[in-house]
């Protein structure tokens, strides 16, 4: 890969050109707004290496031949045709001198400029593009056409390429694509399944130096139609070429007619120049990054990785669509078929939650919207409640495929993780109270995280199993977030989140038959909660297993887990083993070998519920059995060894994940960006070598001493062998009275935020652990209402509020 410390602090820059790596650098050079996203690709047609042309609108989904619902690629309205003395330009690399293609993070533009040599001929091509943050239904982009040593004819077609198409086959129907007036093109189309339409239209411009710009004409060819511009140009003489490009779809929340909604935004007399809408876009950056920035004073390529990631994930947010999310590959590719994972919740919103808690806001509603689909699957399991699917698209449904096929062989793998990787049910009901408690967002409280919460429990009361034999309550065959054990029972993850669950779903019924405003007494009459479904929550909650091993004092990842062979992952790992699928897994089945951080993870989402000695031990213990096989892998270690004071891990970890698709480390970034690699690498800087914490109101949960084996604070101690079964998880406990040692039973329900009648608390910090080469880090976050900035110099935090004088 190149070297990225060459360029400034706020650019990726692909220096010299490598064709053979084009679907990787489209991927990294994904410009978006949230509601489109653009791939990288080429502006002409491009044969010299790999290319996947990618656009695609966040939230507009069509089946693919498996029937799963895919992320449509629209017809591209970015196509180029460029023809130099009547030949087409086709860049290969023994024509091209003079590379350089910037991402611009600051402004979200992309460029691209080369000399392109054709015989004797050396012509200068400049290219330009952005979706704009200002108006999302709006793109730009620009061609610059310079002959350098030669003069002639040069024609440029503006295209839209109607042949565009996904991986597995064209998701859409052109139903019209024609000339509307002197300089502009309409398009419409209709996805496979006929459900959405998809309106295009683009309005171009021309400009020449020093002479009459040439007349638009209409050009026709085989892959799709647009205008044309040809025109006779001196050695040294520009010609600059812009197009301002409108996408509507039937799915917007205020579509009426998809053709007269793209023609109104190009229209000349009321939208904007590509000058104005590119200056535009530009400011609406510079408040983006106000709000989002974090400074580094250290090494370039650790600054540039950051913003690099908080860049991605915010052009992949929507500004103002509450039904959409942020897929496992925003919208740069089309791996996964750009579903949504526990990657969002988990990994992605906090970054949101603290910089800018209206578009976190929108991503949790985005869950509660679909709320009847998790119904519908817990119903199809034979469930009570809300069972949220481990991928999701429009529907709420479960859109996990059953099988994929093996890489290395094409032969079909069978896929559990729909069926049993569970603990996103209580992920995104954990993700929704933290939003609450981060920001004091009542309204959001009442509307629904309320009703989550009583849904979300009443699916872990029906999933628990009472073993009369042991005398405890266990969750059997599910997936943990490791994802490489199967069909195991009791999963410490879990099983802890399912408890934490329980008696948040616990506390909120108690808030709704307490209280005494007139809406919660409605909305707990329309869910028919009562004392007794309450009480057996928390009985469950208390008797759930947890799986402890005292000799060792760790949790077991799973039952059973300790008792597996010894073996070295990193010979396992699929970026090492050659074997296929069906020959490697049966062997890590048999082993102590991780994808990715599971107990390592559970301590990260409950940092005071543990002590530092159980962490320790827990680290030391998993981190050498992980194959690190998921991008999800290393933030997640980077936390818990910044929270243990292990600063040179902590940031070895840090660099592995801001790295993920810079490097390209885990070989696919060609199918897409990794987004919670991006979400885990804000969460290791600021979460983690920052050392942030947050006040715990329940401050007498929070114990500075270890704790070892009765770290959760818990009904009754460690049973049967040391494995702890009345775990009893922080975080909003049922009723109850406080116990022993500082030790709580239970907290009551006032401890939840209720209606934005209590606040949530303040900012704090642990000992921040910054690399030895990173001399200061500043940024700000928003806490409860209030934005602060941060500067933190070595072990010395300072605080400000941005209002305090």
């Amino acid at each position: 890969m190149n070297d990225l410390g060459e360029y400034p602090r706020w650019q990726v820059c692909e220096q010299p050109w490598e064709p053979q790596r084009n679907q990787v650098w489209e991927s990294l050079f994904t410009t978006g707004n949230g509601y489109l996203g653009i791939r990288g690709h080429p502006d002409e047609a491009f044969d010299a290496g790999p290319s996947l042309r990618g656009i695609y609108v966040a939230g507009v989904y069509a089946p693919d031949q498996a029937g799963i619902p895919e992320l449509v690629n629209l017809p591209d309205v970015f196509a180029v045709d460029i023809l130099l003395q009547g030949r087409h330009v086709r860049l290969r690399p023994e024509r091209v001198t003079e590379y350089r293609r910037v991402l611009d993070l600051r402004s979200g533009v992309l460029r691209r400029e080369l000399v392109y040599v054709q015989g004797k001929r050396a012509t200068r091509l400049c290219f330009e593009r952005f979706a704009s943050l200002a108006a999302p239904h709006l793109a730009g982009q620009q061609i610059t056409v310079t002959p350098l040593n030669w003069s002639g004819t040069v024609e440029v077609r503006l295209l839209i390429d109607a042949q565009a198409r996904n991986l597995s086959r064209r998701q859409f129907r052109m139903l019209q694509l024609r000339r509307v007036g002197r300089d502009r093109v309409l398009a419409s189309a209709v996805t496979r399944d006929a459900r959405i339409r998809l309106g295009t239209a683009f309005r171009t411009h021309a400009w020449v130096h020093q002479t009459r710009p040439p007349e638009p004409v209409a050009s026709t060819v085989r892959r799709g139609a647009g205008i044309s511009y040809r025109c006779e140009l001196e050695a040294g003489q520009r010609a600059c070429f812009d197009r301002v490009i409108a996408v509507h779809t039937s799915r917007d929340p205020d579509s009426i007619s998809v053709e007269r909604q793209c023609l109104a935004a190009i229209h000349r007399s009321t939208g904007p120049s590509y000058g104005s809408l590119l200056r535009a876009h530009k400011t609406a950056w510079d408040d983006e990054w106000l709000a989002c920035d974090v400074e580094i004073d250290g090494p370039q390529d650790d600054q540039r990785a950051i913003r690099f990631a908080i860049f991605q994930l915010r052009q992949a947010c929507s500004r103002f669509d509450p039904t959409v999310s942020i897929g496992a590959k925003a919208l740069s590719g089309e791996a996964y078929r750009g579903h949504v994972f526990w990657d969002t919740e988990i990994f992605i919103l906090p970054l949101f939650v603290h910089t800018q808690p209206r578009a976190a806001r929108r991503l949790l509603e985005y869950r509660c919207r679909l709320l009847d689909g998790a119904r519908h699957k817990a119903a199809r399991n034979g469930y009570a409640g809300a069972m949220f699917p481990w991928e999701s698209a429009d529907t709420g449904d479960e859109t996990c495929p059953r099988y994929v096929p093996d890489p290395r062989t094409g032969e079909p793998v069978r896929v559990w993780t729909g069926e049993l990787e569970q603990h996103i049910t209580a992920d995104v009901a954990y993700a929704a109270h933290r939003y609450v408690e981060a920001t004091g967002d009542g309204d959001f409280q009442e509307q629904w995280l309320h009703t989550l919460a009583v849904e979300t429990a009443r699916f872990w009361a029906s999933r628990v199993e009472w073993s009369e034999d042991r005398g405890r309550y266990e969750i059997r065959d599910v997936i943990g977030p490791d994802e490489y054990h199967e069909h195991v029972d009791n999963n410490a993850f879990t099983n802890y989140m399912a408890a934490w669950n329980l008696r948040l779903g616990a506390a909120t019924v108690r808030m709704l038959l307490e209280g005494t405003m007139p809406a919660r007494v409605a909305l707990g009459q329309q869910l028919g909660v009562s004392r007794e479904e309450a009480g057996r929550w928390e009985r469950m909650a208390a008797r759930l297993f947890i799986p402890y091993d005292e000799s060792r004092g760790i949790h077991a990842q799973h039952e059973g887990f300790l008792e597996l062979a010894e073996a070295d992952a990193s010979l396992l790992s699929v970026r090492q083993s050659t074997e296929p699928e069906k020959v490697r897994m049966p062997r890590i089945w048999a082993s102590q070998v991780l994808k990715q951080a599971d107990v390592v993870m559970l301590m990260n989402l409950f940092p005071d519920a543990f002590g530092p000695q159980t962490k320790k031990a827990n680290f030391d213990y998993y981190e050498p059995r992980t194959t690190h096989d998921s991008s999800l892998s290393p933030s997640g270690h980077a936390l818990l060894a910044a929270d243990l004071g292990m600063r040179d891990k902590a940031y070895e970890y840090f660099r592995w994940s801001a790295f993920t698709d810079l490097e390209d480390r885990m070989g696919n970034t060609a199918d897409g960006l990794h987004a919670a690699a991006m979400g885990g690498t804000w969460q290791a800087v600021v979460f983690g070598l920052l050392g942030l914490r947050y006040e715990d109101r329940r401050s007498d949960e929070r114990q500075p001493d270890d704790r070892g084996p009765d770290d959760l604070p818990a009904g009754g101690g460690p049973r049967g062998g040391g494995h702890r079964e009345g775990a009893q998880p922080g975080g909003p406990p049922a009723g109850g009275e406080q116990r022993g040692g500082g030790h709580r039973e239970g907290a009551q329900p006032d401890d939840l935020p209720a209606g934005g009648e209590q606040r949530a608390g303040r900012p704090l910090f642990c000992l921040p652990v910054l690399p030895d080469c990173w001399r200061q880090v500043r940024c700000r976050i928003q806490y409860d209402g209030t934005i602060y900035s941060l500067w933190v110099r070595g072990g010395q935090v300072t605080m400000v509020r941005e209002d305090s004088d």
